[in-house]
């Protein structure tokens, strides 16, 4: 089948061809992917699903005259997976089991050492990782509490866990 007639059908929303579109196009769509995401593995078969999800609802914004179509298709799976890398980069958490003995709970006795370790980070960040991870605070609530808009938050969080992976 050629690729204005696979164009056509998607544009038709016939998903006979998005089956065939799946099986012409869907090794391409896997190695772009892979070659962006490198060893992230996991999310691979969220991004080519987001990615065909994408080709099959935008199919009308291809311009032939811009373009091939396989690299169309491509460009589309490769952004796919950069915004899936900086959604897991902005969403990447320091799992607290890999700071050993850290519970923040004043009824026990590993207290003082949990704000040994919150005393690496300066006052204002410890305050916001505190409300965060310990206190249950939404990033949205935290914006308003701190008037600190929540990019700047995310970025201050995600600086406060590298250095205390640095420095544990």
């Amino acid at each position: 089948m050629d690729d204005k007639n696979l164009i056509k059908g998607i544009k038709n929303k016939d998903e006979k061809y998005l089956i065939e579109f799946i099986n012409l196009y869907g090794p391409i769509l896997k190695g772009v992917i892979v070659k962006t995401i490198g060893n992230r593995r996991n999310i691979l078969d969220e991004i080519l699903n987001d990615a065909l999800l994408g080709i099959w609802d935008n199919i009308n914004s291809y311009d032939p005259t811009r373009s091939s179509f396989k690299n169309w298709c491509a460009g589309v799976a490769k952004y796919k997976a950069i915004d899936a890398i900086r959604k897991e980069a902005k969403h990447d958490c320091l799992d607290l089991d890999d700071v050993s003995g850290f519970i923040y709970d004043k009824n026990l006795e590993n207290y003082d050492e949990s704000e040994k370790i919150l005393e690496i980070l300066s006052k204002k960040d410890r305050e916001i990782f505190k409300k965060l991870f310990i206190e249950g605070y939404s990033y949205d609530d935290l914006e308003k509490i701190t008037k600190i808009p929540k990019d700047r938050l995310y970025n201050k969080v995600s600086r406060a866990k590298k250095t205390l992976r640095s420095k544990l």
